[in-house]
């Protein structure tokens, strides 16, 4: 039988600490537990906090599984997080926390304090890499995965990358990405959340995005039985652009919430955010999503855009789009958001033409997502996910 570290509620800094890493990670790690002992708890009002209580959480002493789900790309550097801070040392701790700092929540600080799983991927100046990476993570034997994630791209290099959070076991996942793109580089990334149906998520993903550079961000949501996932963009580059779309499906007792920010700092940065949302049974997804502008930022061009679809009268959506703005001079800048049933005229046209109303509501459903789900790089992948939602919906 596994060990297993005390629970969550009563650690101390020799639960945490890890002898073989180097002194910096564990003075870091030290200072994480204070954060976490300092927090309060956070006050998420769409988000059940019981279903993530540390009281019932155990670290577990076994590492989650990880796998790389085709071959690294030529030129790019990945490997486990755990062995890059002593073969990447320097790198990662100067970018370690830059992008999800251990105060940010208590998830969060918990998250800097306990990681032992995880990836490092890092791909050379001006290296344009076109074979996608795909990375697999996952639960092993204990109950809860902690695990941090943390890609750089310097100045000038592309790199597709996919993270999948996908299988059963838990009940407890707390996952941490940090992205960091340097000038010029272009990262077309997924991120998929495809958790088995007990699975209670905390993930926080946040992309630091410099002068010219670009991302080309997918998400999909279609697991767990509780999410809260806080996903944000920087874009503190001058000319920074992002183009973010995303895909959740929420059914049966799913509650899926998304919480995505997008920051405007550089000047002449552009955005375009484009949400979709399905909810069917007694689902409940929440979208959360706002967009500041900093007084800094000039020449800004941004827009945000959420829409659910409602599959039965007890499935439940709500959308909360914002916008802040800090300064005088902006472009463009607006959020929208739609929320309904499947159109009748659309079911009535379909029908007339033969097709039986489950199908076309699955047709109408599969056509909302096509354009998220033609971001997945990998056909194979692709193809898994898309009958994955259509036999969910």
């Amino acid at each position: 039988m596994a060990t297993k570290l005390p629970a969550i509620a009563s650690l101390s800094a020799a639960d945490v600490l890890v002898a073989t890493e180097p002194a910096w990670l564990q003075t870091w790690r030290q200072q994480s537990l204070a954060a976490f002992a300092a927090h309060e708890m956070p006050y998420w009002r769409r988000t059940d906090l019981t279903a993530f209580a540390f009281a019932d959480m155990q670290l577990s002493a076994d590492l989650g599984t990880f796998k790389i789900g085709a071959d690294a790309p030529p030129g790019v550097i990945v490997m486990p997080l755990s062995q890059a801070v002593h073969d990447n040392a320097a790198l990662v701790q100067a970018h370690l926390g830059s992008a999800v700092s251990a105060k940010v929540s208590k998830y969060a600080a918990l998250n800097a304090a306990t990681w032992r799983d995880g990836w490092f991927v890092y791909v050379p100046k001006n290296l344009e890499s076109t074979l996608p990476l795909h990375l697999i993570q996952g639960f092993g034997a204990g109950n809860t995965l902690i695990a941090r994630n943390l890609v750089i791209l310097e100045r000038g290099a592309h790199l597709t990358l996919v993270e999948q959070l996908h299988g059963d076991g838990g009940p407890y996942s707390n996952v941490v990405s940090e992205l960091i793109l340097g000038d010029g580089a272009t990262l077309k990334y997924t991120a998929m959340q495809t958790w088995g149906a007990a699975v209670h998520h905390v993930g926080h993903v946040v992309a630091n995005v410099g002068n010219n550079a670009t991302i080309e961000w997918a998400a999909i949501n279609t697991g767990a039985l509780h999410q809260h996932i806080e996903a944000e963009t920087n874009l503190v580059g001058n000319g920074s652009r992002v183009d973010w779309m995303a895909a959740t499906v929420a059914k049966d007792g799913q509650r899926l919430l998304t919480a995505p920010w997008l920051r405007h700092v550089g000047r002449s940065t552009e955005a375009h955010m484009d949400f979709k949302t399905v909810v069917k049974g007694t689902g409940y997804a929440t979208f959360d999503g706002m967009i500041k502008i900093e007084g800094g930022s000039t020449d800004t061009i941004t827009r945000l855009e959420e829409h659910a679809l409602h599959l039965s009268p007890q499935a439940r959506s709500d959308s909360i789009p914002g916008l802040k703005i800090d300064t005088n001079n902006v472009q463009k800048a607006g959020h929208a958001s739609t929320s309904g049933e499947v159109d009748d005229e659309h079911l009535f046209y379909m029908q007339a033409r033969g097709i039986s109303k489950d199908e076309a509501v699955h047709m109408i459903v599969m056509g909302f997502f096509e354009p998220v789900l033609d971001r997945i790089p990998l056909e194979s992948l692709r193809e898994q996910v898309t009958a994955a939602i259509a036999a969910r919906i």
